[in-house]
């Protein structure tokens, strides 16, 4: 019980690090996300509730990350947030990701906390990867904030781990 406290109160305790040292926006959009999909229980007693669940989610994009030039590649830190659910059993995970775009490709990994409901509710250590297509317009002016996304959650209940697909907007 006391590792749990101790591994939740570091997960929010780097977050807030991160939080403020990565206060300044990036160029572009506003950095903000939103996406809406389905989830996908990989867990038979999530599946035997329902093999689809609604789900969406939003990011905040805080600062790039300087790095050595490469051609096309650019990191940064992102807040995420993302709720699924299915008659009542829900997770709700936030996390911390590290991103890392090459061209209209990025990749991420996360890790932060997820409130979950499964009969009765309880706060656990959660983790992410992502993969995100964006439609931008590589080599023009004009900028599609449209893109598509698949995520895998680790919950803290494994009942709760599965595949998020989404659809999404940059704003």
């Amino acid at each position: 019980m006391r590792k749990s406290w101790i591994a939740k109160a570091a997960v929010a305790a780097s977050v807030l690090a991160c939080v403020g040292v990565a206060n300044a926006q990036t160029n572009g959009p506003s950095g903000i996300s939103a996406r809406i999909g389905v989830f996908f229980p990989t867990n038979d007693l999530a599946r035997d509730i329902g093999k689809t669940w609604f789900a969406f989610g939003a990011d905040y994009k805080l600062k790039e990350i300087p790095a050595p030039e490469a051609n096309g590649h650019v990191s940064y830190i992102s807040i995420t947030g993302d709720y699924y659910e299915k008659d009542g059993v829900r997770a709700i995970p936030i996390a911390l990701n590290y991103n890392i775009r090459v061209n209209q490709l990025v990749f991420s990994a996360g890790l932060g906390v997820d409130f979950v409901r499964i009969g009765t509710s309880s706060t656990g250590l959660s983790g992410q990867l992502g993969a995100t297509y964006e439609f931008a317009n590589s080599g023009s002016t004009s900028y599609n904030p449209f893109f598509v996304q698949a995520k895998y959650f680790f919950s803290s209940k494994s009942d709760l781990n599965g595949f998020g697909v989404y659809a999404g907007y940059r704003f």
